[in-house]
C-alpha cells in the first residue's frame, strides 16, 4: 500500500540529528578506551559528532539514508519520496564533501564512519580510531621537538628560479641534490631577516620584494626535525656571486622536477606558482630514508 506523502513527511522531519544511536554507541566505546573528546564544536567547520581539537581529528558517524549512502545506485528506489527529500539528501552529500575539504585544508584526520559499520563492526572502527590517534599523536611529539629553523628561498626569473646544486660540502645532508638557497635562523632574528640575509649571502643579490609561503616541517627519522620557511623572491639586484656550498644555476621552470631533489620538494614547489592567499603549512615525513607522508598543504584556522 503505498504511504501518505503527508505522513512519511512527518516521520522523517521527527528523526533526530543529534545524538543518534550510532553516535551514543560510539562515544561509549570511545570513553571505556579512557578517550576523552569533544562533540558538535562549533569552533570546528561542520560541527564534527566526535572531536579531538588538539590532534586535529574529526569523526562523523553517517547515517545510511540522510548522507547518501550508494546514492546513485539506490535512486530510483527512492522515488517514492518527494522532490524534496532527494534534494535534502543532496545536499546533505554534497555539505559533506565540502566539510571534508574544509577541515582538511585546516589540517584535520577526517574520519567517517556508515552507520551499519557502527552497528556490526565497532571493535574495528574503535580500532582505526585509536590507530589514528597513536599515528597523530606520533606526529605532533615529533613536532615538538623541532629546534631547528631554516629559510629555503626560490628566486624567480623570466620564468626560471635560480637553484643551487649542493656538491661543495663534504657530509652534506642534501648532498647531490637540487633546491633553494637558504639557511639557519641565526639570534633573535626573523624568518624575513634570516631570508634577506641568506639570499644576500649565498647569492649576492639583494632581495626587494618577496612572498612568504608558508612553513614546512621537516620530519626525517635519520636527521633532526627542522621547521623550513618557504618564499619566493619576486625581484631583486645585483650580480651572482659564487656559493661556497654549490653551483648556482638558473633552471627552466619547467625542468625542475626533472632533477635531483627531495621527493619532499616535489609535493611543495608547486606552490610558488599557485600562489597562496594566505602562508600555508605542510609535514614532510621520511622514515628509512624514504618519502612516507606528505601531510597538506594546510592553511591557518579561520573562524567559522
Amino acid at each position: 500500500m503505498k504511504r501518505d506523502p503527508a505522513i512519511i513527511h512527518k516521520t522523517m522531519s521527527a528523526i533526530r540529528g543529534k545524538d543518534t544511536g550510532i553516535e551514543k554507541k560510539l562515544r561509549k566505546a570511545l570513553t571505556e578506551k579512557g578517550l576523552r573528546y569533544r562533540i558538535y564544536s562549533k569552533k570546528v567547520v561542520g560541527h564534527p559528532d566526535i572531536l579531538f581539537p588538539g590532534l586535529r581529528i574529526a569523526i562523523f558517524c553517517d547515517s545510511e539514508f540522510w548522507h547518501g549512502y550508494r546514492f546513485e545506485e539506490n535512486v530510483e528506489q527512492l522515488q517514492r519520496l518527494s522532490d524534496f527529500w532527494i534534494k535534502k539528501i543532496r545536499r546533505n552529500i554534497a555539505r559533506d564533501a565540502y566539510v571534508n575539504q574544509a577541515l582538511k585544508e585546516q589540517g584535520y584526520t577526517v574520519l567517517r564512519f556508515w552507520g551499519q559499520r557502527i552497528e556490526k563492526e565497532l571493535d574495528a572502527v574503535v580500532e582505526e580510531i585509536l590507530q589514528t590517534i597513536e599515528k597523530r599523536r606520533q606526529i605532533e611529539e615529533w613536532k615538538a621537538t623541532i629546534e631547528e629553523r631554516t629559510t629555503l628561498v626560490y628566486i624567480e626569473r623570466d620564468n626560471q628560479y635560480l637553484l643551487l646544486h649542493r656538491v661543495k660540502e663534504e657530509a652534506d645532508m642534501n648532498e647531490g641534490k637540487w633546491l633553494g638557497v637558504g639557511g639557519h635562523l641565526e639570534g633573535k632574528e626573523t624568518h624575513i631577516q634570516a631570508m634577506k640575509r641568506e639570499v644576500w649571502e649565498e647569492t649576492g643579490l639583494t632581495v626587494d620584494a618577496y612572498e612568504y609561503i608558508g612553513a614546512l616541517d621537516f620530519l626525517n627519522d635519520q636527521y633532526p626535525p627542522e621547521r623550513m620557511y618557504l618564499f619566493k623572491v619576486t625581484k631583486f639586484h645585483g650580480d651572482l656571486i659564487e656559493c661556497n656550498e654549490g653551483e648556482l644555476a638558473w633552471v627552466d621552470k619547467d625542468k625542475m622536477m626533472s632533477l635531483p631533489m627531495w621527493e619532499g620538494d616535489k609535493a611543495f614547489l608547486p606552490l610558488l606558482e599557485q600562489k597562496p592567499s594566505s602562508p600555508v603549512w605542510m609535514n614532510l615525513i621520511y622514515r628509512g630514508g624514504e618519502l612516507d607522508a606528505v601531510e597538506g598543504p594546510f592553511t591557518r584556522k579561520k573562524k567559522q
